[in-house]
């Protein structure tokens, strides 16, 4: 199966060759669609930019879900990889809920493209089915002002030589 990760920009990490996610994250105060189904060996997570841009992809290792009671819990579970550092990735989140944490691997880069409906504050959406697999997958014209987030990615891989 394949999963769409949504990351802001500044909330990415690793360097002009490659992404250092380590972790794909979902954590709401209710289940939401990563700790209803998880995420198997070898699942593709796609990542896109808030705004549609994706921008690089990886596969599952192996994924945890379950409760947490506090985000600290969480951030504790990811702390060897950079995104444990970015404190606004953990700032505002629900004090306990649902969590599913994917360890990834084979992290590329790829050719951005635009792609995807509105995402409705979902930071992991499953693609489960044919219908929704085109929906976010097949590539779309650049939206409005999108010309501006696909140069701040390439300002920001830039910055990370």
């Amino acid at each position: 199966m394949d999963h769409v990760l949504i990351r802001k920009l500044e909330h990415l990490t690793g360097n002009e060759r490659r992404p250092e996610l380590a972790y794909a994250i979902e954590m709401r105060d209710r289940p939401g669609p990563a700790h209803k189904v998880g995420a198997f060996g070898d699942d593709i997570v796609w990542v896109q930019l808030h705004g549609g841009l994706f921008v690089a992809k990886a596969h599952v290792e192996i994924c945890w879900r379950g409760e947490f009671s506090s985000p600290k819990e969480i951030r504790m579970r990811v702390g060897d990889a950079p995104i444990a550092k970015v404190a606004d990735f953990w700032a505002k989140r629900p004090r306990f809920g649902y969590a599913a944490v994917a360890d990834l691997k084979h992290e590329t880069w790829i050719e951005p493209f635009w792609a995807g409906p509105r995402s409705y504050g979902y930071e992991w959406v499953l693609l489960e089915n044919d219908k929704k697999h085109h929906s976010w997958l097949d590539v779309k014209d650049a939206p409005r002002g999108g010309s501006q987030l696909m140069a701040d990615f390439a300002k920001w891989k830039a910055e990370r030589t």
